[in-house]
């Protein structure tokens, strides 16, 4: 009889735990884009996919990059649930980001969100066999002026301003030169995490 029990429950267990890993990958249920343009050079269009998760409450996003080959298939080079920032960071829509603009512009993947106040911009370039961040773009709205910060950071040169909102009148301008000697790179970034 023990062996009969103990046989349902491992039977039970595997089931499970099949089940749910088939499910896991299937959270990611609608595509929020599905862009084609050429990233690697090679004058064939690849394909950028990025699905949301909106059965979890900070509702993530799966970015995934494929490359075409000379066949017309695609094979996956990229995948990654934290290099688009959640829709939901802290689990409510007080704190919504929105991921309102993906693009590839001259081999280059824009990334470009909205915030409750302002916006970012990510620019990737696939060099050196991966996809490197060469420019940032920022603008907030701040208490009595217009925050601006723009950082190409292939040449190192950052430019950050702050504009008077009724007279457009700059309050403060800095231009600095921070040439990075490894560049950010997608497959470890989080847009929050890495400090400009």
């Amino acid at each position: 009889m023990w062996p009969k029990i103990i046989i349902s429950f491992l039977l039970i267990f595997l089931l499970n735990t099949t089940l749910h890993s088939q499910v896991k990958t299937d959270y990611y249920n609608t595509v929020v884009y599905k862009i084609y343009g050429d990233l690697n050079k090679d004058n064939l269009d690849d394909m950028v996919v990025v699905k949301e998760n909106n059965t979890d409450k900070h509702n993530p996003y799966l970015l995934e990059i494929f490359f075409q080959n000379k066949s017309g298939s695609f094979q996956n080079v990229f995948s990654s649930t934290k290099a688009v920032m959640k829709k939901f960071p802290y689990g409510d829509e007080r704190t919504e980001v929105i991921l309102e603009g993906l693009q590839i512009k001259n081999g280059v993947l824009i990334f470009r969100n909205q915030l409750l106040r302002g916006n970012f911009t990510h620019k990737f370039r696939y060099q050196n066999g991966e996809f490197e961040l060469i420019g940032y773009t920022f603008n907030n709205a701040s208490a009595g002026y217009m925050e601006h910060m723009d950082y190409n950071l292939s040449t190192g040169d950052k430019t950050e301003k702050h504009t008077a909102y009724e007279t457009d009148k700059i309050l403060k301008l800095t231009k600095t030169k921070n040439k990075l000697s490894v560049l950010p790179n997608l497959k470890d970034f989080s847009p929050f995490e890495f400090t400009y």
